[in-house]
């Protein structure tokens, strides 16, 4: 018995480090050879993209990755995992370059608290020692840490943390910093879980632009505010900039911005490689033309294009209601598009799906003997503040895959002629739309509009609201003479241009145009208001200026799968099913057990 009991034991071990011993070795074999990874997340979010392949192929040198974050030990209960995730996918992104990128992860906190605890040990000791001694490096000090890593952009930032019963602001470190050769850094300021889905994108666009020979050029139009000559005696001063935030952005984001009112003494900047477009009035036949070439010359395009406008006066039959008051702005951009295959709808376009906007509202208070004008603001929603959410938004393109909503201010939607792009083997792909319950009005310029909702035949759904259109666009100014300027007031004869030939001229190179219905959501109150809108506008431009790669780099967020709210319907089956299944299950187990019985 003895024997048996000893030589079960002596089996045992053995295995057991037979075991132990072959795990280690599979462990060693394995540890330098990359097996993949297996991602079941619904939207793939921890996969690099195909693209970011041929991305990195293009490094002609190592580029320099340098994460610093805060210890998970001091983070939120949010943040724990994120230096993880953060690690994961850059090492991911190391494997995809074949050695051209590498990382390292650097804690400043850590650093800072080393130095409290050598500066408290001194103090302690009573030891005095110099700043600087002989044969010694300067000493770091926890103000030159944060000095240097202020230099780079590395700036740490509050984020809230509730844990127990305790409520505070955390001062965390997680930027990341890329270099490259001897072209400045670019940094990620702010790496957060929420925004972890675009990191990927975040990186790949950065590396785009360092490794690329000189910044991005880029035009915009309009440039500073010119009142049209017709208004000029009723202005007494130049209306205000609207989009002066909207370039300052783009400015931050590493592109080279040249602003132009289109016009002889304020031409289109030369070697652009992305030209916006911010329409809310109508265009002369040259701007026209100059467009026109510049598509026709493969510059890429991003057209914004504002039909109306619409202000919200009180109404005068329902006190505490507002009406709405049209405003057209009388654009002329559909006789260019229209041979690209698509235009601005014409019609007054109203949805379902609203925002809200603060209208200020006044009144008249007695105070005593006095009486007071106050102002509140009042929340007015109506049809033509149009909300678009994320059910309505293309989540296949990284142009528009991390946008979560968007304030389509006064839109319109847009008219795709199938037919004429077919004709010129032009595509397109939808970026945004309309909910399913919108519908038109008809254009009557100044005054009142019917804002109720339409009869059920008149609904209309998805409708397009943002597309991208691809392919080789059939321009309009060809075999006749360019338009002319036109002239300024006191211009004499002999300043008047001669007649010359179009210069489009061949056959149109490929290009890539983002359109939408709407200037208002890049105009200075909303795109400083809604983040939204601000990556709306980085994507469509990193888009077209940094390559076609990057459309293909999808931006990954994880969806927040949210509980519909139940039918009625669906509440009273789930009672019943609550109340009478288990019932009928006992029944029926009954019924069963006493006909055994019976046929026994």
């Amino acid at each position: 018995m003895k024997n048996l009991k000893k030589h079960f034991i002596t089996t045992f071990v053995i295995g057991a480090v037979l075991i132990f011993g072959v795990v280690i070795l599979i462990n060693m074999i394995f540890d330098n050879i990359n097996i993949g990874r297996f991602d079941l997340t619904a939207n793939q979010i921890y996969n690099i993209s195909p693209s970011v392949n041929k991305v990195l192929s293009k490094l002609d040198a190592p580029i320099e990755l340098t994460y610093y974050v805060s210890s998970s030990e001091k983070m939120p209960t949010k943040w724990k995992n994120l230096e993880r995730d953060v690690i994961d996918k850059l090492k991911e992104l190391k494997m995809a370059s074949s050695g051209k990128l590498t990382y390292t992860v650097f804690d400043p906190s850590a650093e800072e608290e080393k130095e409290a605890f050598e500066e408290e040990k001194e103090k302690e000791q009573g030891e005095e020692k110099d700043i600087i001694d002989s044969g010694q490096k300067p000493k770091i000090t926890r103000k030159k840490i944060a000095e240097r890593l202020y230099e780079r952009g590395v700036i740490p930032f509050g984020v809230q943390s509730a844990e127990r019963d305790e409520f505070a602001v955390k001062r965390v470190y997680s930027s990341i910093v890329l270099s490259y050769l001897d072209r400045k850094e670019d940094v990620i300021q702010e790496v957060r879980p929420e925004t972890f889905g675009s990191l990927e994108y975040e990186v790949m666009s950065r590396i785009f632009k360092l490794i690329s020979n000189k910044r991005p050029k880029i035009g915009f139009y309009p440039s500073q505010p010119e009142i049209p000559p017709q208004y000029r005696q009723y202005y007494q001063q130049t209306p205000p900039d609207m989009y002066d935030f909207a370039v300052k952005m783009l400015k931050e984001s590493g592109y080279d911005v040249t602003r132009t009112n289109i016009k002889k003494d304020d031409p289109i900047p030369a070697d652009i490689q992305t030209m916006l477009v911010m329409l809310d009035q109508p265009l002369e036949e040259r701007q026209l033309y100059e467009i026109d070439k510049l598509i026709h010359d493969g510059v890429r395009v991003i057209m914004a294009a504002q039909q109306y406008n619409y202000q919200f006066p009180p109404a005068r039959q329902s006190p505490g209601e507002f009406d709405v008051q049209g405003m057209p702005t009388r654009l002329n951009i559909n006789s260019l598009t229209k041979n690209y295959g698509f235009e601005v709808d014409t019609k007054m376009f109203m949805d379902k799906s609203t925002a809200y906007i603060q209208i200020p509202v006044y009144q008249t208070r007695n105070m005593g003997m006095f009486q007071v004008r106050e102002q509140r603001y009042q929340p007015v929603t109506k049809p033509v503040i149009i909300k678009i959410t994320a059910e309505n938004i293309n989540t296949d393109l990284s142009i528009s895959n991390k946008i979560s909503e968007i304030f389509y201010m006064y839109g319109n939607r847009l008219l795709v002629h199938e037919e004429i792009m077919k004709e010129n083997n032009v595509s397109s792909q939808t970026l945004f739309t309309s909910s399913n319950f919108s519908w038109t009005r008809e254009g009557i310029g100044y005054g009142p509009i019917d804002v109720t909702p339409p009869a059920p035949e008149d609904v209309l759904k998805r409708q397009p609201f943002g597309i991208i259109v691809e392919g080789k666009f059939k321009p309009k100014y060809v075999e006749q003479n360019i338009p002319k300027w036109r002239t300024e007031p006191g211009a004499t004869e002999d300043e008047e241009e001669p007649e010359l030939p179009s210069e489009i001229i061949g056959e149109a190179k490929e290009n890539k145009l983002i359109v939408t219905g709407c200037s208002n959501m890049f105009k200075n109150d909303v795109l400083r208001s809604v983040g939204s809108h601000k990556a709306l506008l980085l994507n469509c431009v990193d888009a077209l200026t940094l390559g076609d790669d990057l459309i293909n780099i999808r931006s990954k967020n994880i969806v927040a799968r949210r509980i519909k709210a139940t039918s009625s319907i669906g509440k009273t089956m789930s009672k019943a099913f609550v109340v009478w299944f288990p019932a009928l299950i006992f029944i029926f187990v009954g019924i069963a057990l006493t006909v055994k019985r019976k046929v026994k």
